[in-house]
């Protein structure tokens, strides 16, 4: 089936398809790296807890509004993520915007793939690294197609071919990233959100592909 998305070339007819100033973080954790940021985030629990967990924190910013933004690497993938802390305790799914570190082949093109991904089920035995084994195929499926404009929902059949035979593998990532993710902003926020997991704990992690589009790392 995925024969069927191979060279795709669209046009533009997905036409139905202020930005605040944040006080900001940001620094690199990369091992020998040097960054100047406030103490309290360099040092605080919630930056002790992603250094154990290999993630690299890029950019965190929060506004006075208590809206956050952050960006992160992890096992080759960069990750954007943004949280409204006033809605925090009532929300019922997150929204990633992910794309690959570094694309091997200089013919293929690296594109950034937008998720919507229900809070399920979790484990407190889920380890604090893992590997993504279903985001690393997804990827490499992505690397097979030569994109040139935005696949999105209004694509639903070659959404659902793409994500054919790793949906549970999917699940198993975002059910990591979605508990390691949410206990740092418990940490670096001192909100509550174990209540929030629990709501969730026999609900299944649904995965909506939103749209993947060609980006370019410069």
């Amino acid at each position: 089936m995925l024969e069927r998305i191979g060279n795709i070339s669209f046009e533009n007819d997905f036409s139905k398809s202020k930005r605040r100033k944040y006080g900001s973080y940001k620094g690199n954790l990369y091992a020998g790296s040097s960054f100047d940021i406030n103490d309290s985030i360099s040092f605080s629990p919630a930056s002790k807890y992603l250094s154990r967990a290999n993630w690299l924190l890029k950019e965190y910013h929060q506004s006075n509004e208590g809206k956050i933004n952050l960006e992160f690497n992890y096992h080759g993938f960069s990750f954007e993520v943004s949280f409204d802390l006033e809605t925090l305790g009532t929300i019922n799914s997150l929204v990633y915007k992910i794309s690959k570190d570094v694309v091997q082949n200089l013919q293929e093109k690296n594109v950034s793939a937008t998720f919507k991904i229900s809070i399920g089920k979790s484990s407190q035995k889920l380890p604090l690294q893992k590997e993504l084994r279903g985001l690393e195929q997804l990827f490499a499926r992505f690397a097979t197609l030569n994109l040139n404009n935005e696949l999105n929902i209004y694509n639903y059949e070659l959404i659902e071919t793409l994500l054919e035979g790793m949906y549970s593998l999917l699940q198993n990532d975002f059910e990591y990233l979605n508990s390691t993710l949410l206990q740092f902003i418990e940490k670096q926020t001192n909100m509550r959100v174990g209540s929030l997991v629990a709501k969730f704990h026999n609900v299944s992690t649904e995965i909506s592909l939103q749209k993947i589009k060609p980006f370019s790392l410069t």
